[in-house]
C-alpha cells in the first residue's frame, strides 16, 4: 500500500531513530534521516519525500530554519519544524517561512499523527487556493500527482495514473487502482474536479475513466481488460472525441 513518504533531519541520533520509529509504527514510510542541512538537500533532490520534518537547530552549518529557506527555493513540498525551542526570537525566525506545522519535543504519536495530517492538508489547500475547506478536502487531497485518502484510519497515497476508474454510489465514490480499491466520501462530480487530470473522463453519471485504459468500445460500453463499463448518452460524445485523440 503506497505510504506518506517522511524525510527526518535531526542532529540526534537517538531522536531521529524515535521520530522513525513512531513514524514507521503510524504506517508512514521513512524515506531518508539525516543529521545536517548539506546532506539534506541532496537526499530530498534524490527522495522528493512528501513532507519534511526538520529539526532547528543542527549543530555546524546552516540550522532548520536556513534549511527550510533552501527548500523553498527550490522545491515544493511541506515542511514541519520539530524543535525544543518555542522562545519568541524562533518564532519570528520561523513565521516568514509559513511551516506546514510546528512540533514541539517531547512529542507523541497523536502529536505526529495530527501534525502530519494538517500540514499536508493545508499544503494542498494552499496549493489550490482555497480558502475554507469543504469536508471532502478535509478528508482527502491532491499533491503533486497524487491523491491522499484515509483507509483504515491511516494517511495513504495514491498516484492519479494508478486510478484506472471511479465509481459511484450516492456519497460515496471508489477509486479502482491495480493493487486495491478505496472508498471515499465524496460526489464523483468534486473527484473528477479534485484530480484536474488530462486524461480521466466522465463517461457515465457513475463512472470515471482513465482513457488511455480503454482497450475497446462497444455499443453502450467501453472495456478495461475484462472489465466493461457503461456510457451514458450524454457523454458518448465527449468520449469518442477522447478516443480519437489517443
Amino acid at each position: 500500500m503506497p505510504a506518506v513518504r517522511i524525510l527526518i533531519v535531526e542532529d540526534e541520533p537517538l531522536i531521529a531513530e524515535d521520530l522513525r520509529a513512531h513514524l514507521e509504527e503510524l504506517g508512514y514510510e521513512v524515506c531518508a534521516t539525516c543529521d545536517n542541512a548539506l546532506d539534506a538537500m541532496g537526499e530530498i533532490a534524490s527522495h522528493k519525500p512528501d513532507l519534511l520534518l526538520l529539526d532547528i537547530n543542527l549543530g555546524d552549518g546552516a540550522d532548520g530554519i536556513q534549511l527550510a529557506e533552501k527548500v523553498k527555493a527550490k522545491h515544493r513540498m511541506p515542511f514541519i519544524f520539530v524543535t525544543s525551542h518555542s522562545d519568541k526570537t524562533t518564532l519570528e525566525r520561523v513565521k516568514p517561512l509559513r511551516p506546514a506545522g510546528f512540533i514541539i519535543k517531547p512529542f507523541d504519536e497523536n502529536d505526529l499523527r495530527t501534525q502530519i495530517e494538517l500540514a499536508l492538508a493545508r499544503y494542498a489547500n494552499a496549493v489550490e487556493a482555497t480558502t475554507a475547506p469543504t469536508e471532502a478536502q478535509r478528508n482527502d487531497f491532491v499533491i503533486a500527482g497524487s491523491i491522499f485518502i484515509r483507509d483504515k484510519g491511516r494517511l495513504v497515497k495514491v498516484a492519479i495514473d494508478d486510478i484506472h476508474y471511479a465509481e459511484a454510489d450516492d456519497n460515496y465514490v471508489t477509486l479502482f487502482t491495480p493493487v486495491k480499491k478505496y472508498v471515499i466520501t465524496s460526489t464523483l462530480s468534486a473527484v473528477e474536479e479534485k484530480l484536474k487530470s488530462p486524461h480521466h473522463l466522465r463517461i457515465h453519471r457513475s463512472y470515471l475513466v482513465d482513457t488511455r485504459r480503454i482497450t475497446a468500445v462497444e455499443e453502450g460500453y467501453v472495456r478495461l481488460g475484462t472489465q466493461s463499463l457503461p456510457v451514458g448518452k450524454t457523454h458518448k460524445e465527449a468520449l469518442m472525441a477522447r478516443i480519437r485523440t489517443l
